[in-house]
C-alpha cells in the first residue's frame, strides 16, 4: 500500500512516546498539594483528640449554660447527650479524615474529580475559617447587622436585648 491511499493525519511527534504501562511521576505542584491535604488531615485528627480530651468542660458549659437559663436538666439527660454528640462527632471525623486523605491519593493518581471535590471542600473550609473569625461579608445578616458568633446559642434575652437597640 502506498503512502498517497492514506487519509491525511498529523505530523508524528519527535519527542519519544511515554513507555506503555509504565509510572508516571505527579509533577511537583501535585505532590506538594499532595502533602499538604495529608498534614490537613493529620492536623484534623490531632484536633479531633484534643476535642475528646476537653470532654469534661463541654458537659459542665453545658450545665452551666441551662443553669443560666433557668432550665432544670436531669444530669443523665446532660450526660446522654453530650456522649451521643461526641459519639456522633468522633464517626464524622474518621469518615472526613478517611475520605480527605483518600481522595488525596486519587489525586496524586491522576484523578481530576478528586482534585475537584479537595477544591470544594478546601474552599468551603476558608469560609469556615474566615467567618469564625469574624472577616468577611459571611459574618453578617441580610441587615447588615453582625451574627452572633458561631457556636453560641441565641436565647430569648440575646433577641429581646437587640430589639431594644433598635
Amino acid at each position: 500500500m502506498s503512502d498517497s491511499n492514506l487519509p491525511p493525519s498529523y505530523p508524528a511527534s519527535s519527542s519519544p512516546a511515554p513507555a506503555a504501562g509504565g509510572p508516571v511521576t505527579p509533577p511537583q505542584q501535585v505532590n506538594i498539594a499532595f502533602w499538604l491535604y495529608i498534614v490537613g488531615a493529620a492536623l484534623s485528627l490531632i484536633s479531633l483528640i484534643v476535642s475528646l480530651a476537653t470532654v469534661g468542660s463541654l458537659k459542665d458549659e453545658v450545665q452551666r449554660q441551662l443553669a443560666a437559663q433557668g432550665q432544670q436538666v436531669p444530669a443523665g439527660a446532660v450526660d446522654a447527650g453530650v456522649a451521643v454528640s461526641v459519639t456522633l462527632a468522633v464517626i464524622f471525623g474518621i469518615l472526613f479524615i478517611a475520605a480527605y486523605v483518600l481522595f488525596a491519593f486519587f489525586m496524586r493518581r491522576g484523578a481530576n474529580w478528586a482534585r475537584i471535590v479537595l477544591l470544594v471542600v478546601t474552599v468551603l473550609s476558608l469560609f469556615e475559617v474566615l467567618g469564625g473569625f469574624g472577616l468577611g461579608a459571611a459574618r453578617r445578616t441580610g441587615s447588615g447587622r453582625p451574627r452572633p458568633p458561631a457556636g453560641r446559642f441565641v436565647t430569648a434575652r440575646d433577641v429581646a436585648n437587640r430589639a431594644a437597640k433598635g
